[in-house]
């Protein structure tokens, strides 16, 4: 079999298990607040009763499964059709960047002064970046444990508004953190391509010596690095969790786990 058509067929089988995925979220998400609209109501509040929360659970039931098999079919598609993977690393602008700065040494004349001017001043741009998204994650860290510490603004006069305000409040800063991370990664990356042609002006001549590995490491590495001693390692695995999960199905602890997240998100979170 061919390696293009082992890749059509991980594409295919990965955007099947994308749909299936998609799917099943959005079952959940209907079943939800459909319990949620549709609740037994008393006054303001919704009361979410087990019965109702297992009959929704057992709708969706089928596509649950069908879709947790197709994930253990993926594994073994994925090693049925097998694609060479391509070292695609060393090619990458941050990783050769990375490798060139070890042979940067730390003096230069006057011919490479600027080169290596610019490879630091590219450095100093992405610490203070970096030292910025930090100090902005610590800030949103700082005000969220003082806002869900303040008892004014909990007064549980309307519970989904009160939990509205919450993920107003506290997600908003989680989000800035993030789009601030990936700003900086893009930056990275664009800084990266420019300080390349300078970290190979200032590298050439230079060699990195590499420390050698002992005797045992190179017998064992190969080993352990082999293909079908990590496939062996996920099956143990698997089959040690699936031998919990029937352990704790057999003593009637699903049921219990499954009653003790019905009360968290009813008397807990707010849901109910």
């Amino acid at each position: 079999m061919t390696e293009k058509t082992c890749k059509t067929v991980r594409v295919s089988f990965s955007w099947i298990l994308a749909a299936m995925t998609v799917i099943t979220g959005a079952l959940f998400i209907w079943q939800v607040l459909d319990l949620y609209v549709s609740g037994v109501k008393a006054g303001e509040q919704v009361i979410f009763t087990r019965p109702e929360v297992f009959s929704r659970i057992a709708r969706i039931s089928p596509a649950f499964w069908i879709w947790v098999l197709m994930i253990i079919a993926g594994f073994v598609i994925w090693e049925v059709f097998p694609v060479k993977q391509k070292r695609t690393g060393y090619n990458e602008p941050r990783y050769a960047l990375a490798r060139l700065k070890k042979r940067i040494p730390d003096s230069v004349g006057e011919q490479l002064q600027d080169s290596f001017e610019l490879v630091k001043r590219e450095e100093k741009i992405l610490k203070i970046l970096w030292l910025c998204c930090a100090a902005l994650g610590l800030a949103g860290i700082i005000y969220s444990v003082v806002y869900l510490a303040t008892p004014s603004n909990f007064p549980n006069t309307n519970v989904t508004h009160e939990v509205l305000n919450m993920a107003l409040n506290v997600f908003t800063w989680a989000a800035a953190v993030f789009v601030a991370a990936c700003g900086i990664c893009i930056y990275e990356g664009i800084s990266a391509k420019k300080q390349l042609p300078a970290a190979r002006k200032l590298a050439a001549g230079n060699k990195v010596i590499e420390r050698g590995h002992g005797k045992l490491y190179n017998k064992v590495m190969p080993v352990i690095r082999h293909k079908y001693f990590i496939l062996g390692i996920r099956i143990a695995a698997g089959c040690i969790a699936v031998a919990f999960i029937i352990a704790g199905a057999l003593n009637e602890n699903m049921s219990r786990i499954l009653e003790k997240a019905i009360n968290i998100c009813m008397e807990c979170i707010g849901l109910g």
